[in-house]
């Protein structure tokens, strides 16, 4: 038998059916790499793993290309500098000192180009991520955009991290350089792990509260020092989880590209007996880039999901989520 609803739907949809709504099913959602509630240690881990798998061209090839420029522009470095000083940065007499000045500058001009490297790229990965929650996809070509557009926030906020780092280091040797004027070697060796651990218990809080504040960078478009605010106020009593799932997150991952790594660098050993030349840096800068491929979208994936959670828990963000994928 009819209701009184049925009975104005009907008459309605009949007289204006592209005006009125007839289907009152549940809209389906987009698939997303993460649910819109706040995420558990499972949905944070499998997120990580279906963001790579969600824009794989975006996430691994976009990174590859990116870290072998950076990597051949610091192998060019490192050769000039060797050629223009004919010396290994740390001082020796080993025979072959041409290789070792050679592969010393060499490591050196490439570490310091894939660590600015990896900043810049953790911009267009992060923000990815974030898309992706939303199930969009991001192109190679829009995540680059991206990386360009917030390259020197990126940078200045390492900058000025660095610097802090730095100060307090300095300061820290200083105040502590008098006291240890005059005592034994056994003393030193004593003393000084029990003053490095309030050392490392800081870094480690301050780590954390600053956890978040590349992503504010990549995703809302912060300078560096609003982001730092806004990162100390994401994470406000949300530390714990934070550190925990970071630490257990790099754990996890630092084994599987350093697993990825030693292979690579058993293969430069086996070229290495037979060549000692350029095959033999090649192989070791391909270890390390192979590594560096997948620990860091995978690392920024997990940060990227770790700040949409913190959204989620202090903001209510999963209600815009939901939009995003509901409609």
């Amino acid at each position: 038998m009819p209701n009184g609803w049925e009975g104005p739907r009907y008459y309605a949809a009949q007289l204006a059916p592209e005006t009125v709504r007839t289907d009152w099913t549940t809209p389906a959602a987009k698939a997303g790499i993460v649910p819109p509630r706040p995420l558990e240690l499972g949905d944070i881990f499998g997120g990580a793993f279906r963001a790579v798998r969600y824009a794989p061209l975006t996430m691994f090839g976009l990174t590859l290309f990116v870290l072998m420029i950076a990597q051949l522009l610091g192998m060019g470095v490192g050769w000039v500098l060797a050629r223009q000083f004919g010396a290994s940065i740390i001082p020796g007499e080993d025979a072959d000192l041409e290789t070792m000045s050679v592969l010393s500058w060499s490591t050196v001009a490439g570490t310091v180009a894939n660590s600015l490297t990896s900043i810049v790229v953790g911009m267009g990965l992060t923000y990815t991520v974030f898309q992706a929650v939303s199930a969009r996809r991001v192109t190679p070509v829009e995540a680059l955009k991206h990386m360009g557009g917030r390259l020197w926030a990126a940078l200045g906020y390492s900058a000025l991290t660095g610097l802090a780092v730095a100060g307090v280091a300095a300061l820290g040797f200083a105040a502590l350089t008098p006291l240890f004027a005059g005592s034994s070697e056994v003393g030193l060796v004593t003393v000084i792990p029990l003053l490095l651990l309030p050392g490392s218990a800081l870094a480690l809080w301050i780590g954390t509260k600053l956890l978040l504040a590349p992503c504010v960078i990549a995703i809302e478009g912060l300078g560096p020092f609003r982001a730092i605010a806004r990162s100390w106020r994401l994470t406000g009593g949300l530390f714990w989880r934070l550190l925990g799932i970071t630490l257990l997150a790099s754990v996890i991952i630092s084994i599987a590209a350093g697993t990825v790594g030693t292979v690579f660098a058993f293969a430069g050993s086996l070229v290495a007996m037979q060549d000692e030349g350029i095959a033999f840096l090649a192989m070791t800068t391909l270890s390390s880039l192979a590594s560096t491929m997948l620990s860091l979208p995978l690392m920024n994936a997990v940060t990227a999901l770790l700040y949409v959670d913190a959204r989620v828990r202090r903001e209510g963000f999963d209600l815009q989520l939901s939009e995003a994928l509901y409609g």
